[in-house]
């Protein structure tokens, strides 16, 4: 390494740790800790997080006092460029698809993109995507490199702005999910199908539902479902279907989980059921891998592409093929055993480690 760089982030991912972003922020700070990276990180956050882990000393968080969520991206866009200039800044780096507009030319910008659910679809926004609809397209045009977390994510950006096409580099995320602890005992008192995800109109939870309404009809022991879910942004409400088919028995509905838990659920999980419209990459496959648990997962965007060999694919706009593959996955316990092997194997190529050398790699590159 030839130089030590001073490297600021938008650290306003860390504000809600649990989210997917969040995650993938936290995940790769802690290994830049742990590989004791000789840079110094300069975090900048609109307000003030928790980052769960120790920072080193020479590592500097800058906050603002924002209250507003509104004001939130002017903040960014105002401060983190006056902040950036302050701390010499030689490499800006955000993990969260906007940089701010107005830094210097001097200064070498990096981005991380998870998907591009904005553009796909514009009817179903979520607030925090009608920003990136404005601010996304000017940052991956300044971006002197774009990361993206998957093959799909990289397909969509090169189709999408051909000016991007040349500085895309795929990392991968990984699970956080520990594994080598002893198990605590399985919650409920029947199998069940796994669901892990927050309710917005792509993650297709009205339909999966739906599907599972339809293979409790045909199953002479059906399984129970278990939503590990957060309300956010959908006109979709989990708890009002539940009661309107009389769903209370066998749907189970967890909004507030630690990773012990979600853990203990994915361990004794009979298979996880990800059959969203679009994802970037979808994390919940790979933490279900490290538990060898096979995956009823939609054949679609990047799903498909980390799911692999480990599930059973089906076609997320069709309920009667995803009731089929509720039934499909019990039945055929060969079937079963064979993608569960598949997972074990699958989930050792997913590593927080290497995303971390990988991503730093590119940084030293700049």
């Amino acid at each position: 390494m030839s130089r030590i760089l001073n490297i600021a982030l938008d650290a306003r991912p860390l504000i809600h740790p649990k989210g997917g972003i969040g995650r993938y922020t936290a995940n790769l700070l802690r290994e830049f800790v742990a590989l004791e990276s000789p840079h110094r990180f300069f975090l900048y956050s609109d307000r003030p997080f928790q980052p769960g882990f120790p920072l080193p000393e020479r590592w500097k968080v800058r906050t603002g006092k924002v209250h507003t969520r509104g004001l939130t991206t002017l903040f960014s866009q105002v401060f983190f460029p006056i902040w950036a200039v302050k701390d010499g800044i030689d490499v800006f780096w955000s993990p969260s698809h906007v940089l701010p507009i107005l830094l210097p030319p001097r200064i070498r910008r990096m981005l991380t993109v998870h998907d591009v659910g904005w553009k796909r679809f514009p009817r179903k926004m979520i607030p925090g995507s009608m920003v990136e609809s404005v601010l996304m397209p000017p940052s991956l045009r300044l971006a002197d490199r774009i990361i993206a977390v998957s093959q799909f994510t990289r397909s969509e950006v090169r189709a999408l702005f051909s000016g991007a096409k040349c500085k895309i580099d795929v990392i991968h995320e990984a699970s956080s999910l520990r594994t080598d602890g002893p198990v605590d005992p399985c919650p409920l008192s029947k199998p069940y199908f796994l669901f892990v995800g927050s309710n917005v109109p792509r993650k297709n939870i009205k339909r999966m539902l739906e599907a599972y309404i339809e293979y409790r009809k045909v199953s002479l022991c059906p399984l129970d479902m278990v939503l590990v879910s957060t309300y956010r942004w959908s006109s979709f409400s989990i708890p009002d279907f539940i009661e309107a088919h009389d769903l209370q028995p066998c749907v189970h509905l967890i909004q507030d989980i630690d990773d012990s838990a979600l853990s203990t659920l994915y361990a004794h999980a009979q298979a996880l059921v990800m059959v969203s419209l679009y994802e970037g990459f979808g994390i919940p496959l790979v933490e279900a891998m490290q538990w060898g648990v096979p995956s009823i997962a939609s054949n679609n965007s990047s799903v498909a592409e980390i799911a692999g060999s480990a599930a059973l694919l089906v076609d997320p706009s069709d309920t009667h093929a995803i009731a089929e593959a509720f039934r499909q996955m019990i039945d055929s316990r060969e079937m079963r055993s064979k993608l569960s092997h598949e997972a074990k194997l699958r989930g050792q190529q997913f590593s927080w480690r290497q995303a971390a050398l990988d991503t730093m790699a590119i940084m030293d590159g700049l």
